[in-house]
């Protein structure tokens, strides 16, 4: 009887999280999948509604807003992604070497990790206001004017992109980090003894022996970079205009604002074959990359 309680134990353990993951993550998928086949854009009772094929989604696929809306998706994720890869590896590279108030710097750069967006939004807004922020007003001591980062339509996507990393870019340092305290020590001396430089031992030591790490860090930063709601919310609400309307913006708009629950459902689908797509060529890459 022991042995069959100890089998269970795991189980018990598990339990809590599959509750919690059907719950909050498992039906909500299959419902909005569902919903997507359904003559949903109203307010009307779920009984009443009549099922419509792949209408929603020729209606969608047909609609220029959300083409126009999956572009300004992939301008945020392009300028993103390359700002957290790039600065969470070339910060986890110094931070990895020894000097004075390491800690006190890596605390700094921790901190927004587990800062509250909205908050983080009305802060930025204060300081890169164009006539009143101390951002501009540094401009303004040179003679020059300042851009207007969150009000002018080319400017505000790539600057909530660039805020929005680095509000993430602590998790990527912390995991590249990890990562270079896992080279061996015998690697450096070696580099050393034959006279690498610097640059040298990031290309033949550190990125080699990162690959694995860079590139599952790539793939979860890409889908973070197209789940830009919050962001583009506490920054600029999908202004001026439509400049930072990004696809997760206008699933989020038509959903809850015009009650097109059924469309909504449908961009969801098509963004996430999207990411999936996406995610598929960079495996292909990495493949490609470890056979050489």
């Amino acid at each position: 009887m022991a042995g069959k309680g100890n089998r269970k134990t795991p189980y018990l353990f598990i339990a809590p999280f599959l509750v919690m993951f059907a719950a909050f993550k498992l039906y909500p998928m299959v419902y909005g999948f569902a919903v997507s086949f359904l003559d949903r854009n109203s307010t009307k009772k779920l009984t009443s509604t009549a099922f419509a094929g792949l209408k929603n989604y020729t209606n969608v696929l047909a609609s220029e807003s959300f083409w126009q809306s999956l572009g300004r998706s992939f301008v945020f994720a392009f300028v993103y992604t390359v700002t957290v890869m790039v600065l969470g590896f070339i910060f986890a590279v110094l931070f990895n070497t020894p000097f004075k108030g390491r800690k006190a710097v890596r605390t700094m750069f921790y901190m927004p990790y587990v800062t509250n967006i909205i908050a983080v939004g009305i802060v930025f807004k204060y300081l890169l206001n164009p006539t009143k922020g101390p951002v501009n007003a540094i401009f303004r001591l040179f003679g020059a004017e300042g851009p207007k980062w969150l009000s002018s339509p080319v400017m505000a996507l790539p600057t909530a992109a660039v805020i929005g990393a680095w509000l993430a870019l602590a998790f990527n340092i912390i995991t590249v980090l990890a990562a270079l305290q896992e080279i061996p020590n015998e690697l450096y001396e070696v580099a050393e003894l034959e006279g690498a430089t610097f640059s040298q031992r990031i290309r033949h030591i550190i990125l080699p022996m990162l690959v694995p790490a860079l590139f599952m860090l790539l793939t979860i930063t890409v889908i973070n970079s197209f789940k830009s709601y919050t962001t583009i919310v506490a920054l600029t609400g999908g202004g001026p205009g439509t400049s930072t309307r990004t696809l997760s913006y206008q699933i989020y708009e038509d959903a809850f604002t015009y009650m097109k629950f059924s469309i909504a459902s449908a961009e969801g689908v098509l963004m996430t074959l999207v990411i999936i797509v996406v995610n598929a060529i960079l495996g292909r890459v990495r493949k490609v990359w470890e056979e050489k």
